[in-house]
């Protein structure tokens, strides 16, 4: 595996929060993409901080998703905080 899942925080995923686009916003319903790091952004101990709020999510992080638009097509394999591919 080349990439990582993007987490947020309890605070940016709490509610309906975590049924929105990390990227536009935009509630993303019943069929979000999940978003992705690549290697670069989720070396080490990166891949634990909140790609939202950049703050650390500890051992109960909650998946970033995106909406059908921000994740279509290839969009989907883009690193969510630098744009490379993460695949």
């Amino acid at each position: 595996m080349t990439h990582h899942q993007a987490m947020l925080c309890s605070t940016c995923g709490f509610g309906h929060n975590q049924k929105k686009c990390v990227k536009c916003g935009k509630w993303i319903g019943s069929k979000g993409i999940e978003a992705r790091l690549c290697r670069e952004c989720g070396f080490a101990n990166k891949k634990d901080i909140c790609v939202k709020c950049g703050k650390w999510i500890g051992s109960k992080g909650i998946v970033a998703y995106l909406c059908r638009e921000c994740g279509f097509g290839n969009k989907k394999e883009k690193c969510i905080k630098c744009g490379k591919l993460a695949i």
